[in-house]
């Protein structure tokens, strides 16, 4: 992936709220002989580390265990255009419009069945905040199979690198008749995209 400036100047607090919005990551693992393993996690995120957790026997916990820096990437596909909208005669105008922060991380993986339950009440706390399940504890037999057979991944972020491609290098009266295009066509992400391209434009105007 290239990180034109254009495309990475992105507010640390936007950033941040992007992550926190989206449901799931991709985390990114290599084998000894340097396969990549990729998977798709649900997560929580405090700023400064993620937490996921997989089943023990995945072959990306045999990476972590060996190789515990990794990459966890959170994006969001927004839309694609044709190039007529840029352009009435130049097809390289077609394009894509995404979201994307990937963060370099180091790996902490862990069996703990405390720890374990811990883990599983945050992200139940995320993902299912209104209830209906008992507590997890590492004492109740109803969960105590399920928590043998899973690990508590830790990712604490060393780096990250964000690149939101969103027409930032198209004057702010093109991206405005893309975002009314994307209106029009009303695809079920283009309403999405067409917000994410005004901010663009609401963003300049503030400067």
């Amino acid at each position: 992936m290239i990180f034109h400036d254009v495309y990475t100047s992105v507010p640390s607090a936007e950033i941040e709220r992007f992550v926190r919005s989206q449901e799931l990551g991709r985390l990114v693992t290599v084998t000894a002989d340097g396969a990549p393993h990729i998977g798709l996690y649900p997560f929580t995120y405090d700023g400064a580390a993620f937490e996921i957790h997989l089943v023990r026997s995945d072959e990306q916990i045999a990476d972590l265990r060996a190789r515990p820096r990794c990459m966890f990437e959170v994006d969001e596909v927004l839309a694609t255009i044709p190039s007529y909208w840029v352009d009435p005669e130049n097809a390289i105008m077609a394009t894509a419009y995404h979201r994307t922060v990937m963060f370099d991380c180091e790996a902490t993986v862990s069996g703990d069945a405390v720890e374990l339950a811990a883990q599983q009440m945050r992200l139940l706390a995320r993902y299912q905040p209104e209830g209906g399940f008992r507590p997890v504890t590492a004492e109740d037999p109803m969960y105590r199979g399920a928590i043998h057979h899973i690990a508590a991944v830790r990712l604490d972020v060393r780096s990250r690198r964000a690149k939101f491609k969103l027409a930032q290098n198209r004057p702010p009266e093109v991206r405005a008749k893309i975002v009314e295009a994307l209106r029009t066509r009303g695809r079920p992400n283009d309403e999405r995209a067409a917000e994410a391209l005004h901010w663009t434009i609401d963003q300049e105007a503030k400067r």
